[in-house]
Formats: structure tokens, sequence, C-alpha cells
């Protein structure tokens, strides 16, 4: 059975739809896995609750893995319940409670939320889903759940994945932007695949089918972020970087 993990959506609801038309396709979308930071920043975070339910309907397997802003938008729901103000509550979730209150998915979508935020982890053969990272020598067993969410190394600092000593098998993130899908090799095989390539920020939403090492990619359609180019750049080592296999949608 093919394993299909999908980057950050971010609210990008349309490019996950043509990202599962080229999935059918190319036939890599038996089963998949989100990583996290489902619905803030982009204009669909709708389309998303309504792709996951639709393929869980047709009885097709969807795991979700916790994201920090998935526990941001749980959290800021939770305090919108308990009556503080919506200006309390940060622009980007804000957006999103608003958009998916207006397309009657908020019910849904706290749902969602609510069972990735319970997965920090989703492991399979020999690989293992997670949001953000593992401490360098302290492998999956000795790093934090806020660590396996939250970790991203700061501008100037060495990426964790460059020092991940491979005790764990393969270990698919997102979190940290870049501007192509991260796969760092040791002993021939993959160690790490970075699958955020930025599609909130007008870069690419980015799949990696697990069993024959493919990527899968569709253009974003949202506007280019400031900045988002010169910091992708800086966190992608050329040696780390290669793409083998990969399948690029290109609109006309």
């Amino acid at each position: 059975m093919s394993t299909l993990v999908i980057g950050d959506l971010h609210g990008c609801g349309e490019e996950l739809a043509e990202l599962l038309d080229v999935a059918r396709r190319e036939r890599c979308d038996a089963r998949l896995v989100l990583v996290g930071d489902l619905f803030t920043k982009g204009p669909r975070p709708d389309l998303i609750v309504d792709l996951v339910m639709q393929r869980r309907a047709e009885g097709r397997r969807v795991d979700l893995v916790c994201g920090n802003h998935d526990i941001r938008l749980l959290e800021a729901l939770r305090r919108r319940d308990a009556g503080h103000p919506l200006d309390s509550i940060a622009a980007s979730e804000l957006q999103a409670i608003r958009l998916l209150d207006r397309a009657d998915r908020l019910v849904a979508a706290r749902r969602l939320l609510a069972e990735a935020v319970g997965c920090v982890v989703m492991q399979g053969h020999g690989w293992t889903v997670l949001h953000g990272g593992v401490v360098p020598g302290a492998g999956l067993a000795g790093t934090s759940d806020h660590d396996k969410i939250h970790l991203k190394a700061a501008p100037g600092e060495t990426p964790w994945w460059e020092l991940y000593d491979g005790r764990d098998g393969l270990l698919i993130v997102g979190h940290k932007p870049l501007l192509e899908p991260l796969m760092v090799r040791r002993g021939g095989r993959p160690s790490v695949v970075n699958v955020d390539t930025g599609c909130a920020y007008g870069g690419t939403l980015t799949g990696y089918c697990i069993e024959e090492e493919r990527f899968l990619q569709v253009p974003s359609r949202q506007p280019a972020r400031e900045g988002f180019t010169t910091a992708a750049v800086a966190t992608a080592p050329q040696w780390a970087s290669g793409v083998p296999g990969r399948s690029f949608a290109r609109r006309p």
C-alpha cells in the first residue's frame, strides 16, 4: 500500500485538491498522512475539511499528525468559547475560525484538530512522521513531545537533520519551510525528508511517497511572501537537497 506524506497545508485547500489529483494519477494515494498545521494562514481551510472527510467516507485512510499551529488554533477556539474577546486572538487563528465558520465547517474542523493534537508521531515500517524533529543525539525516545512538534533551527543554526544519526530510521517532517523538498541520505537510504515547501508563502505543496522514494508537487496559488526565498535558501544545504523521482504539476 502506498503512503503519501503531505507537508504543511496551512489552509491551502485548492492546492491539496490538486495534489490529490496528481497522486491519484500516479497511484500514490492509498494512504495519506498529513504532517500538521492544517488550517491557519491560507484561504480554503474548509476545503481541507471536505477532502479529509470525503476520503474517509470512501473508506480510505487519512492520518493527522500534530503541528504547532493546530495547537494554537485549538487553544484559540477554547478561548473564544470561554468568552475571551475576538481581538485577543491572533490574526491567523481568527481568520481560520471565521473562514471555517462561514463555510459551516468549524465543528468538523475542531474534531480534526483534536484528533491531530492527540497524535504527536505516526509510525510505519521503518518510518516515522512528526511535525518538528528530534534533538540530535537523543532520538525519538529522548526528545520531548514539545520538541517533536516545535523543534526548528534558528537562522544561522545547524538544522537538526544534519546531526541526526539515523537511529530511528526514516523521519519525515514539515515545520521548516524550504524552497525544495529535502532528503538526507545516510548509508544509501533516506534518513530525513522535509516536505514543507512553503505553500502558504507562495512556494509549493509537496507530498512524499514513502515506498517509491519520490516527491509529488503542485505550485502554490498564494502570493509569494517577502523574505521566504532568502530564509528558505539559507536552511537547505546542497548536499542534503536531492529530489529523486519528482513529479511537478504545472498549470497551463
